[in-house]
């Protein structure tokens, strides 16, 4: 009987590490961290598009959003700093635009070995143009995967 339990015994502790390195990891589909940002008044009749201005031309990250009280855009993993175009534009037509800087710090985050890393951002500070942007709130200046935090808050001047 001591023969077999000294046989039996290492084999299930050898099965037993096995099984427990063995996990089901959630990799996060979608790597992608955004930014998310308010508008505490919506913008009602003004139609909102967003565009990255990059050294390679611009591109539209949100288009054509009304009614808008909070929205996500993309940040950048590989620039300290991200230049984004806000196009407002009414109900006749009269289309205001100003330039956002958001200044950051980029971090690679690993969730575990096996998944491609996240870059979480550190947001340093933000700039804007006024014309129809007041000022430029930063509420959490840690973007990462938690889109139940809200980033910046965009206040704007009243329409005239």
């Amino acid at each position: 009987m001591k023969k077999t339990t000294l046989y039996i015994l290492p084999l299930a502790l050898a099965f037993a590490a096995l099984v427990s390195a063995c996990t089901s990891l959630d990799c996060s589909i979608d790597n992608l961290v955004m930014m998310n940002v308010g508008i505490p008044d919506t913008l009602k009749a003004d139609t909102l598009t967003v565009a990255a201005l990059t050294e390679s031309g611009d591109t539209d990250i949100y288009t054509n959003g009304t009614g808008v009280t909070s929205f996500t855009i993309p940040l950048s993993h590989g620039q300290d700093a991200d230049r984004f175009l806000f196009t407002f534009t009414d109900t006749t037509g009269s289309v205001l635009s100003d330039t956002v800087t958001i200044s950051k710090i980029n971090q690679a985050h690993m969730e575990s070995v096996d998944c491609p890393p996240q870059f979480w951002h550190t947001i340093q500070g933000v700039t804007t143009t006024h014309n129809r942007l007041d000022s430029i709130s930063v509420i959490n200046t840690l973007v990462d995967n938690d889109l139940s935090e809200e980033n910046i808050t965009l206040h704007l001047h009243p329409r005239r």
